[in-house]
């Protein structure tokens, strides 16, 4: 008898697994479809919507991939509203945008987003000249590139979430009043592949900043949907911007920028994303295969990311 209860205990640890793997692979297609059914009726809701004409606003537009989003959305036609903390970039951004690609309301704004009155000023500037908001683009940000335990000063950590999230997620409090007076009006965050993949070292205060950013908007998009406004939320990889250049810490040797993803197709990908109301855009295959990879075999990514990474870091070490 005790015989037979082990051969049944072994047997049904053996078919269960089985049939529940028979199981969730026999529904994929369902949830497929169910999953398309729901990005399409968000995409209904969200359209028809048209960049011409719409009060665009910008932050961190005096370089990078805010640069070439003011560039493609003045393309398109959009009045901007461009800010950073280098008014003198931000003049030069805003001719590019009249004199290249047409754009006829171009208004620059040194915005420091830690500060809350410079955010204070900003929404009252806009409130004055336009009454409303129609797409907030939350660009401003900084990185880092060195471990935790090299660091000298934790107010490093601090001055990226003060950044990064602070600054983002301020603006946007602030913002909300002029976002509801807009019809379907977009909010666009730049966060980063390190908030869905956050494996990579050096990265530890950046990627906390963007986590941050990312479950912020997440559950902020619940509460805003009654008012139909959609959150876009970004997470671009490598770009080639100055941003590498001014990294707070070291830059880690082991990432190759010159193969980086150019930010004027990256600020075009997330104006398209941010005119169908996507909720995210995932860039790079590589991302996309990773956050599959990681909502099935978290552990597996991680051992073969880690791996991957520490090797280049020990060969740039050889290399010095």
């Amino acid at each position: 008898m005790s015989t037979f209860n082990s051969l049944s205990k072994t047997a049904s640890t053996f078919v269960s697994p089985t049939l529940l793997l028979i199981g969730f692979v026999s529904v994929l297609p369902i949830l497929y479809i169910a999953n398309f059914y729901c990005r399409y009726k968000r995409y209904q809701a969200a359209t028809p919507w048209s960049v011409q004409n719409k009060v665009v606003v910008i932050t961190g537009a005096s370089s990078g991939i805010g640069e070439e989003l003011a560039y493609e959305f003045a393309r398109q036609g959009a009045k901007l509203i461009l800010c950073a903390r280098r008014a003198d970039k931000l003049s030069d951004v805003a001719d590019v945008c009249r004199d290249k690609y047409g754009a006829t309301h171009v208004a620059i704004n040194k915005v420091d987003v830690t500060r809350e009155n410079d955010v204070d000023r900003l929404i009252e500037t806009i409130e004055a000249s336009y009454d409303k908001i129609d797409c907030l683009v939350l660009n401003a940000g900084v990185s880092m590139g060195e471990s935790l335990e090299d660091i000298e000063d934790f107010n490093i950590i601090k001055d990226i979430m003060n950044v990064n999230y602070y600054g983002s997620t301020m603006l946007t409090y602030y913002a909300l009043p002029l976002l509801k007076k807009a019809e379907k009006p977009r909010i666009v965050v730049v966060s980063s592949l390190a908030s869905v993949l956050p494996f990579v070292p050096m990265r530890t205060g950046y990627a906390a900043s963007k986590c941050a950013l990312r479950g912020f908007f997440e559950s902020l998009q619940t509460e805003l949907l009654k008012d139909n406004i959609f959150i876009t939320i970004a997470y671009p990889g490598i770009v080639k911007t100055e941003i590498n250049d001014s990294r707070l810490g070291k830059n880690p040797k082991h990432l190759d920028f010159n193969k980086a993803m150019p930010a004027e197709e990256c600020a075009k990908t997330i104006v398209d994303g941010t005119i169908r109301a996507d909720r995210e855009i995932v860039f790079t295959h590589l991302g996309k295969l990773g956050k599959i990879l990681d909502g099935i075999f978290p552990d597996l990514l991680f051992y073969f990311s880690q791996n991957y990474v520490l090797k280049q870091i020990s060969m740039d070490k050889k290399i010095q």
